[in-house]
């Protein structure tokens, strides 16, 4: 049986329908609105247990006000960082990690950690670790090595030391044998050397290695308190000088001046060899060109301060191990007590307590230099280089 329904009702259906969907779609959107807010507030929460629990919205919001309440009363941060916590310990806790007694005398005579945070930054400097990732994927791990390179008195013996004693490759050591480590005492050109030097050099011992198998680790110190020591050491190096004037970059008496005339400055030679021997106007010179070479090389290679061998030994050679495809042994970190040059030619070497007392005494880092070799320095010494170290430059007095 069919009914008929009038028009005037029809239309209140129609009008009906419409208003419901209204609702449906208006809901749809409260939905969709309390979801939202569900996700961001408690983004934390697993997805299943944020899906729409209406008996919890007090909850929400009460957690969302005690979230702002907690962000508005939080106490301001001190500017004022612990030394410690800038990423240098202090050295009596460095001495005690190495083993060392720290006497009362000793501790006495540590100098301040803000003055060396002052002159050598707070964080240990690294150049090259982008390049890491290259060199293990060119060279097999089995056949790569890690070796120190260096100028004269800049601590390459010291990171040969703490490198034997920390670090080893493994795939060296599955493949040739425990006494296969992976690190050598230098890079076969010889780490003195210029980089120059390389595939056209080869030093005792080294005959028949692949030299860019090599990661260098190159070292690299403060270039005042560096030609103080060759002051000390001179080893291949050779210039004119008095006891009583060096480091002397400049003449500062008639007689000087008269000793290297015409010449301005001291020149220096490196005697690496009878038939190899380099020349450079002064030992600032030498400096500038020998460390200048390595920051431009096409091959990777790593150059560390000689300061963070002493003030940040862990982190430095674990992540020169690692960047040779190294790990580090295990047990405590190892360092070198004494001092890692042996040998007559090494003699007065400093061992790490002297070491702190020499180089982390920043006053001392100038003060055997005259007023025109301090300007000398300032004008000669490359900018770039030092900038690149934070090695700040010291004004004329």
């Amino acid at each position: 049986m069919l009914y008929y329904v009038p028009r005037d009702r029809e239309k209140d259906h129609k009008l009906l329908l419409f208003f419901l969907g209204f609702l449906c779609l208006f809901t749809l959107l409260q939905i969709v609105a309390f979801e939202y807010y569900f996700v961001i507030e408690r983004a934390n929460f697993i997805f299943d247990r944020s899906r729409l629990k209406i008996n919890t919205v007090g909850i929400l919001r009460s957690k969302r006000t005690y979230k702002w309440r907690r962000q508005k009363t939080r106490p301001k941060v001190d500017s004022t960082v612990h030394l410690e916590q800038q990423g240098i310990r202090p050295l009596d806790v460095i001495l005690k990690s190495a083993g060392i007694n720290v006497t009362e005398e000793i501790h006495k005579s540590l100098p301040p950690l803000s003055e060396i945070i002052n002159v050598y930054s707070a964080d240990p400097i690294i150049l090259g670790e982008e390049r890491c990732h290259e060199f293990q994927t060119l060279i097999p791990p089995e056949e790569a090595f890690i070796a120190p390179a260096g100028m004269f008195n800049t601590g390459t013996n010291l990171l040969e030391s703490l490198l034997y004693k920390n670090c080893y490759l493994p795939e060296k050591v599955k493949k040739y044998g425990e006494g296969h480590i992976g690190i050598r005492f230098q890079v076969p050109w010889g780490k003195h050397s210029p980089v120059s030097w390389r595939f056209k050099h080869t030093a005792p011992t080294f005959q028949g290695i692949n030299q860019s198998s090599f990661l260098p680790a190159v070292v690299i110190k403060d270039p005042y308190t560096w030609m103080t020591s060759m002051c000390r050491h001179r080893y291949a190096a050779s210039w004119r000088h008095v006891d009583e004037h060096c480091p002397n970059l400049v003449p500062i008496t008639p007689q000087e001046e008269e000793l290297i005339a015409p010449r301005k400055t001291f020149q220096v030679a490196i005697n690496y060899h009878k038939h190899n021997v380099t020349r450079h106007d002064s030992m600032a010179e030498l400096y500038n060109e020998w460390y200048g070479d390595w920051l431009d090389v096409d091959f990777p290679r790593l150059i560390i301060r000689f300061e963070d061998l002493l003030f940040h030994a862990e982190q430095v050679v674990e992540r020169v191990c690692k960047c040779g495809g190294g790990v580090m042994k295990d047990g405590p970190f190892k360092y070198v007590q004494d001092s890692a040059k042996k040998g007559t030619a090494h003699k007065g070497s400093n061992g790490l307590v002297k070491s702190m007392l020499q180089y982390g005494n920043v006053q001392k880092r100038a003060e055997a230099y005259s007023s025109r070799d301090l300007q000398y320095a300032e004008s000669t010494l490359r900018s770039d280089i030092l900038d690149a170290f934070h090695y700040k430059k010291v004004p004329p007095t």
